[in-house]
């Protein structure tokens, strides 16, 4: 295959994995348990990632956490943050809340949906990081090296036309 070809399936590679989406909807839908868990996955036209985010972030937390903490382990805004609590408040996968004893400060603990979508999306991503690290261990340092300097170069000639 010549050079010019074998660019144009790097190109094409890299269009199609961001059209991933799809499968990941696929995977949830088959791994859910839940009949409401397929179907809020199958009703939604897509979650972002950042909304999964936060429902494994607070599986990990042990299901409730305050929003100051989970502002500070997420690397949004404090109004993204809170677009993003609030739309999975409003579909009840998160329920927001004052503790008794601090009024101003807002806790968020996951509802059984919330927490069936989170441990879904933190088993999707252990699955992704041994795929992953199994098909890294079939090259050496030198060739992944070499895969990084190309598409680095690809990028950065995009970003400069």
């Amino acid at each position: 295959m010549e050079k010019q070809q074998q660019f144009e399936k790097i190109k094409q590679l890299l269009r199609d994995s961001h059209s991933e989406n799809d499968l990941e909807q696929q995977w949830f839908l088959k791994h859910a348990q839940s009949a409401d868990a397929r179907t809020i996955i199958a009703t939604q036209k897509r979650f972002t990632h950042s909304e999964l985010q936060i429902l494994s972030q607070l599986v990990v937390n042990d299901n409730v956490t305050t929003f100051k903490i989970l502002q500070q382990t997420s690397n949004l805004s404090q109004g993204m943050l809170s677009r993003y609590v609030n739309h999975l408040a409003q579909l009840t996968l998160v329920e927001k809340f004052h503790p008794q004893d601090n009024k101003k400060e807002i806790s968020l603990r996951l509802t059984n949906l919330g927490e069936e979508l989170g441990r879904l999306h933190c088993e999707l991503h252990r699955r992704i990081s041994a795929n992953e690290k199994q098909i890294l261990g079939e090259y050496t340092e030198q060739e992944i090296n070499t895969m990084l300097e190309i598409l680095s170069k690809l990028i950065n000639a995009r970003q400069h036309i």
